[in-house]
């Protein structure tokens, strides 16, 4: 199958010239502990969440601030801290109280099945916003992403809080 891009360059630059904001991240791991058979319902710990954002502001516009949301955790980045590099990583822990229950049927209930491991796809979303002020008009672009959660099963529930630690 042969395929044929046409690029026309005047929508290259249109595209280019705009505010951006991109977020990527790794799923975060859950550890779980083997479960009693018949338990549909299982509440995760807290979750860590590495995030990669990718904020740009067009037309030499300065960033002023990224506000990046998941569950009910936000977090700002302002300053200096936003002006250096292109990326910026950043950390966010949810708590487990934020987390709803997730429907995990015959998974972990058995020691026997213990170290297997399921990906929850699109889990949680992440969502942000950037600020952006160029010649004292401001500008805010938002982007949302879907988290995946990696729920690994433990022997124990000693096991996973020392994993975690």
């Amino acid at each position: 199958m042969l395929t044929t891009f046409i690029l026309l360059p005047g929508l290259y630059f249109v595209f280019t010239d705009v505010d951006r904001l991109r977020v990527d991240a790794e799923p975060a791991v859950a550890l779980l502990a083997v479960q009693q058979g018949g338990r549909n319902l299982v509440q995760l710990p807290e979750l860590q969440f590495e995030l990669s954002v990718s904020p740009h502001c067009a037309q030499h516009g300065e960033r002023e601030s990224l506000s990046i949301t998941i569950a009910d955790t936000r977090t700002t980045v302002r300053g200096e801290a936003l002006r250096t590099g292109n990326n910026i990583d950043v950390s966010m822990r949810v708590a487990a109280s934020q987390l709803a229950p997730f429907a995990l049927q015959g998974f972990c209930v058995d020691p026997v099945r213990e170290g297997e491991s399921v990906l929850l796809g699109s889990a949680l979303t992440v969502q942000a916003s950037l600020r952006c002020a160029r010649a004292g008009k401001p500008s805010i672009v938002f982007a949302a992403e879907p988290l995946d959660i990696r729920v690994v099963c433990v022997r124990s529930a000693e096991e996973a809080e020392a994993a975690a630690d």
